[in-house]
């Protein structure tokens, strides 16, 4: 369980999260949404703690992590596809795969069942990241992500940018690591569509707080419209 609880976040003296209280039960999987610039990649952020200052309590399994640092908490066992994917364009896949072993708990190496997930992958073992298209560089990134071992998994659009017919894979792949892997997901995303067809629960952001939280059969079109119609 991932729980957040009188969370705010600062950019230097500028308090970008306000009181955010918000809790992922062990395999649950949680949408963010909001428009652009209310705080979705904020909140990613300050869970990984990537912020410059965080206060309130995180904790994650009743442990409380909040003053760990980003390494220990992904060794924890939180794991993050940043916006823009964040893979090594001068590393081959097989290096950036590798760097994900590092966080895990037991040293696997590259498991086959990650691969199997992303086949193109494993036909690209010795090209280079940046030689990749869009859509499989966000591909790597989810399986350098899962090769940590992680509890919970943060993703962070991992649609936006790809070409469409590989944003159905991707989806995919994603409630399949929920419902069949049992991995707790906080996805960032616009995709009303897919955060219903995904989620067991949602979280609304406006202005650096959470304007509503249910499950997700609670989503709206009123509050829909309230809070991502631009």
């Amino acid at each position: 369980m991932l729980e957040l609880t009188d969370i705010d976040a600062f950019y230097g003296n500028s308090r970008a999260l306000q009181g955010i209280n918000l809790m992922v039960g062990s395999g649950e999987f949680l949408s963010v949404l909001g428009r652009n610039g209310v705080g979705k990649t904020t909140l990613m952020r300050s869970i990984l703690g990537l912020m410059d200052r965080v206060t309130g309590r995180l904790s994650l399994d009743g442990t409380d992590i909040s003053g760990l640092r980003t390494h220990q908490r992904a060794k924890a066992g939180i794991a993050y596809v940043p916006q823009g994917r964040g893979i090594l364009p001068r590393f081959t896949v097989r290096e950036n795969l590798t760097l994900g072993t590092f966080a895990a708990k037991s040293a696997n190496g590259i498991e086959e069942w990650v691969l199997e997930l992303f086949p193109v992958l494993k036909d690209f073992l010795n090209r280079y990241g940046g030689n990749l298209s869009g859509g499989q560089q966000q591909q790597l990134a989810i399986a350098r992500a899962l090769l940590a071992q992680p509890k919970v998994i943060l993703l962070d659009e991992p649609t936006e940018g790809i070409q469409p017919n590989i944003v159905e894979q991707i989806e995919d792949v994603i409630v399949k690591l929920n419902r069949e892997h049992g991995i707790t997901v906080v996805l960032v995303e616009q995709n009303v569509a897919f955060a219903r067809r995904a989620s067991h629960r949602f979280a609304l952001l406006e202005k650096g707080r959470v304007v509503a939280k249910g499950a997700i059969g609670e989503l709206t079109e009123d509050l829909i419209q309230l809070h991502m119609a631009v």
